[in-house]
């Protein structure tokens, strides 16, 4: 296996593994006021938006994002609350961008098992869960092909039940160099196609899909709840001619 140089974003685009009042977003989607940080009283106040990835497939921890809002404003926890998923720590960070947040990484989870991530405040919780998505099964490229290092890439693969999937090139040239590239969703129906990465020297590189699943969960304990889960990956070692 050839080491990697380039690594997915660690911002996604669609948002974070956030508390928050709005469903899951895209990118152009404007972050939470933060003008003031108003008091947590009960978990019922809170809206909830949480986002799980996306990382390439041999990163072995997986990135987790979560807001917790109350009437669009971001939610400082008190200092005897609690964040944590899958038993690890989610720890506040300021943004410009996305707004305060609270970010970390677990261990990723195999397919069949559960990302969990329990907020507790004044001794009560909240949960939210959602499943490790199954990375699309590649067809064509296969590991090992010989691929034109020009024009546009059509892979297949067998088409699952996610939101969409989107597409990745991933090419190391030595330490600090290499050819990147990550596209945009499409229908999860087993042809995605996505331009090639400039810069692309002959030999070995990566063809990645990452399958996204946008939910929105009920019962969790909050006033409202949406999960971006891109934890769903899978890539093939291919040859660029």
């Amino acid at each position: 296996m050839v080491r990697m140089w380039g690594r997915r974003r660690k911002m996604p685009g669609v948002w974070l593994l956030s508390v928050v009042l709005l469903t899951a977003c895209g990118p152009g989607t404007a972050a939470p006021r933060s003008t003031a940080t108003p008091a947590v009283t009960m978990h019922s106040d809170l809206d909830a938006r949480l986002n799980i990835g996306p990382i390439e497939p041999w990163v072995t921890t997986m990135p987790i994002y979560i807001s917790l809002l109350s009437n669009h404003i971001a939610v400082h926890l008190d200092a005897t609350d609690s964040l944590r998923c899958n038993g690890v720590t989610i720890l506040g960070q300021a943004s410009n961008i996305v707004g305060y947040h609270y970010e970390g990484g677990v261990p990723r989870v195999a397919d069949g098992g559960v990302y969990e991530c329990v907020y507790t405040h004044a001794g009560a919780r909240a949960v939210i869960r959602a499943p490790a998505v199954p990375g699309p099964t590649i067809l064509s490229p296969r590991a090992g092909d010989a691929v034109a290092r020009t024009g546009m890439l059509t892979v297949t693969y067998v088409p699952g039940t996610g939101t969409g999937v989107s597409g990745e090139i991933n090419q190391s040239q030595g330490s600090f160099s290499g050819a990147y590239s990550s596209y945009s969703g499409q229908p999860d129906n087993g042809t995605y196609t996505m331009p090639k990465a400039t810069g692309l020297k002959q030999g070995a590189g990566w063809i990645i899909l990452y399958r996204s699943l946008k939910t929105a969960p009920t019962g969790t304990g909050f006033k409202s709840a949406s999960v971006v889960n891109d934890s769903g990956t899978t890539g093939v070692e291919v040859q660029w001619l």
